[in-house]
């Protein structure tokens, strides 16, 4: 499971990803030995140790870094997600430190075995926090849409920026975040749309 998900460089000049608008991380979560692998956004949105993200936490400790009044919801949506078909996609809170809250946009995806049982997730999280207009938060259920042209291109795009960060390619990485950023949207618009179609 370890290898193109590990994207932190550690000997790389600090850099405040946080004041980077919409910055783009990923993860990837081996199920099996409940170790979560992520890069130093997604550590850094969570209140996470660069060093111990990348080699490998329980996902407690990135649910822990989840709002308070956020962490039930989220963490019973993950794990109802995982057994059901598998696509997440959810706006909510974290807290990277005390005093400090970020709005995250994220979606990933299940893989399963071949008795129905989730192997490994994969994902990417979206500071939205500067571009965040209400308060409001959404969770969006299963909707089957694993054949739309949008779902499809994000999945592709994150198996280039995990390629495109094992090669250490920082200018075509930023690009692929610029576009993965994009299909998020679309995507966030794409499910908003169909809940407000099932509601009305």
């Amino acid at each position: 499971m370890r290898g193109a998900h590990h994207t932190l460089h550690l000997d790389a000049p600090s850099i405040d990803v946080l004041a980077i608008p919409d910055a783009v991380g990923s993860w990837d979560w081996d199920i099996a030995s409940n170790c979560i692998y992520a890069d130093d956004v997604v550590a850094r949105l969570f209140g996470v140790g660069l060093r111990q993200a990348s080699t490998g936490i329980p996902i407690e400790r990135f649910v822990a870094g989840i709002h308070p009044d956020d962490r039930q919801w989220v963490s019973a949506y993950i794990h109802r997600t995982a057994e059901s078909s598998g696509v997440l996609v959810a706006e909510y809170r974290t807290c990277p430190q005390e005093g400090e809250v970020r709005w995250v946009l994220a979606r990933g995806r299940f893989y399963h075995d071949v008795a129905g049982r989730p192997l490994r997730s994969h994902g990417i999280i979206v500071d939205i926090t500067d571009r965040k207009e209400d308060s409001s938060r959404f969770v969006v259920e299963p909707l089957n849409q694993d054949d739309h042209p949008l779902e499809r291109a994000a999945d592709q795009c994150m198996a280039l920026r995990d390629t495109l960060a094992e090669v250490k390619q920082p200018f075509l990485l930023k690009l692929t975040d610029m576009l993965l950023l994009e299909l998020a949207r679309e995507l966030s618009k794409l499910v908003q749309g169909a809940r407000r179609r099932r509601l009305s």
